[in-house]
């Protein structure tokens, strides 16, 4: 009885052992380095002069808004007629709201565009330099080169 625990002690050991040797050659294969980056993507866009384009787009855009209801109240306050000055109230409504949706897509879809190209500069200089992650500043406390001016020479 003593021969059988002794030897079941043993194969157990012998296992353990076996196993142990076996985790420390999977860990010693393991590539343990890795190369991260990260980026500042606020001062990406704010150097973007396709971002500074947008921006005024926006602006022009929102002066005409301002005009186009200044000159519409003017035309409903010109207006004598109860029944007239209600139908062209409700126009300029339309009038307004078709202007202000159409500039919100075009404003939107220039954004969109021009984040889908920063995200491909980003990739493409991940790929040509091998890294394995970038991640943003924000998310970031400790760690990663820094390749924000690299990114941003990209975009411009």
């Amino acid at each position: 009885m003593k021969k059988l625990i002794l030897v079941a002690t043993l194969t157990i050991i012998a296992g353990l052992l076996t196993q142990n040797t076996t985790l420390a050659e999977t860990a010693s294969n393991i590539n343990t380095s890795k190369k991260y980056a990260v980026v500042d993507v606020k001062k990406v866009v704010e150097s973007s002069n396709s971002v500074k384009a947008v921006k005024e787009e926006r602006k022009k855009q929102k002066e005409a808004v301002i005009k186009f209801i200044k000159d519409g109240n003017a035309q409903v306050a010109a207006e004598k007629d109860p029944a007239k000055k209600e139908a062209l109230k409700k126009k300029l409504n339309n009038d307004l709201k078709y202007m202000t949706k159409t500039y919100d897509t075009k404003y939107k879809a220039e954004l969109k565009k021009i984040n889908d190209s920063m995200s491909a500069d980003i990739a493409k200089i991940g790929k040509e330099q091998n890294y394995d992650l970038i991640l943003t500043t924000d998310a970031v406390l400790y760690g990663g080169k820094n390749i924000t001016n690299e990114v941003i020479k990209a975009v411009k």
